[in-house]
């Protein structure tokens, strides 16, 4: 794992690299977990599975959970681009460009309703933002990188990433 903080937010930084191992600690919809790390305007941050790989599977192969909530009908939402790789160096970025909803193959709008489970779970009971490996071309990765949107300031521009979960794996 590697990163590289911007400004803005610095939140979770002192707990690294534990506070993103592991399942989710989500607060549903309503409340954003804190049991997260703070990437900084145009910050980003790189997970390896060195001994796992995310291969591309029947529907959505990984899934990045965030800490947005929903209030009054509005997600509050800090956007980050995602990538994927086979070998750390070449990189295949999901199309993140929106700035509001929908928010297309963005992540960090989707509420996270994990609380620390591990093992298989449903969209709809885990939450966060889910990528299929084949809209970007890519059979198989080790390496997921998140990107802080530089374009987006403010606390709306301060991607917080709780975890990243494998769907589909291809284990040792």
């Amino acid at each position: 794992m590697s990163a590289s903080y911007g400004s803005g937010q610095a939140f979770g930084q002192g707990a690294m690299p534990d506070v993103v191992l592991g399942p989710p600690r989500g607060s549903g919809c309503c409340a954003g977990s804190l049991d997260v790390v703070s990437l900084g305007n145009g910050g980003e941050i790189v997970l390896a599975f060195a001994q796992n790989a995310i291969v591309d599977g029947p529907g959505p192969d990984f899934v990045v959970f965030e800490n947005p909530f929903v209030a009054n009908d509005s997600t509050f939402a800090e956007l980050g681009t995602v990538s994927v790789s086979g070998d750390g160096q070449s990189w295949q970025s999901f199309p993140c460009s929106a700035t509001e909803p929908p928010y297309g193959s963005c992540a960090g709008h989707g509420p996270v309703y994990l609380d620390g489970v591990e093992g298989a779970f449903t969209p709809q009971e885990a939450g966060g933002d889910w990528f299929d490996l084949a809209d970007v071309g890519v059979t198989q990765a080790r390496y997921v990188r998140i990107v802080d949107r530089a374009d987006i300031t403010g606390m709306a521009g301060v991607f917080d990433l709780d975890a990243v979960g494998i769907v589909n794996a291809a284990c040792p």
